[in-house]
């Protein structure tokens, strides 16, 4: 057993459903519940690849929020930023506007991930509600290109139909290490997402926990563990009845055999 004294949270596919639309997504109510009753006992934070005005009003129950991927993080009412950001957002502000020019598909959602200041810093190509995925998806490609042509950092997530594109490279695990030092905390840390942009996350956490569902690439997660997705609030409700003791004999735990296979 390992005593939980922090956890970190990935949102979409983690703690909120992926099969959803944007207006709609929201933490289930068993899962908000038990994670304002943990939010009482140790800090929570969120750290997302959504924004702030949009995580944080759907997540009251956290401490902290690492936006973006770390390009804007609030503790408390504290926002801290980026240093280099702001020379970088032009080359985003040019990918946008070739993004909303060649995207025909009414079913392609282009997700604007904007700062505190209202800017659009980073942005999402969605094309899993396109009428034509093929076309959608050959449009994308066609917006990757222009944006690695731009020298913006370009995340594709393998087999699923969206990508992120950031004005800097992004890591989920340097953003994590930033968040201990403003909560100063060392050991203790849990850390639960569902894909391979978490895994820097993973490898910086003393425990970490990958969520299982139908589009989550299992062989390519650095996690210690797995949870199905439908299991996430059960799985919380029994670390808070275990004093927030992690085990992995919980009855929804199951072992990373891939990790240990490659260790």
């Amino acid at each position: 057993m390992m005593a939980v004294n922090c956890l970190f949270l990935d949102y979409d596919g983690t703690i909120s459903p992926l099969n959803v639309s944007r207006t709609e997504s929201e933490v289930p109510e068993k899962t908000r519940t038990v994670l304002q009753q943990i939010g009482r006992l140790i800090p929570i934070v969120i750290i997302t690849t959504k924004d702030l005005s949009f995580v944080v009003p759907r997540t009251p129950f956290a401490h902290a929020w690492s936006a973006v991927c770390g390009l804007e993080e609030r503790v408390d009412e504290k926002i801290l930023k980026t240093s280099s950001l702001e020379r970088e957002l032009h080359r985003v502000s040019l990918a946008l506007k070739y993004a909303k020019t060649h995207v025909t598909d009414a079913g392609v959602e282009i997700e604007e991930k904007r700062d505190s200041m209202g800017r659009t810093i980073a942005f999402c190509v969605d094309w899993r509600r396109a009428k034509d995925a093929e076309t959608a998806a050959h449009q994308t490609n066609r917006i990757a290109a222009y944006c690695k042509a731009l020298s913006l950092e370009l995340i594709m997530y393998e087999s699923q139909p969206f990508c992120d594109v950031f004005p800097v490279s992004v890591n989920k695990g340097g953003a994590l290490k930033e968040m201990l030092k403003e909560l100063e905390l060392k050991k203790g840390v849990l850390c639960i997402g569902d894909s391979a942009i978490d895994n820097p996350a993973f490898e910086a956490s003393n425990i970490s926990l990958g969520v299982s569902h139908e589009e989550t690439p299992l062989k390519n997660l650095a996690c210690d563990y797995f949870v199905k997705f439908e299991e996430v609030g059960s799985f919380l409700s029994t670390l808070l009845e275990n004093h927030l003791l992690f085990s992995y004999s919980f009855p929804m735990i199951k072992i990373n055999q891939g990790k240990r296979r490659r260790r």
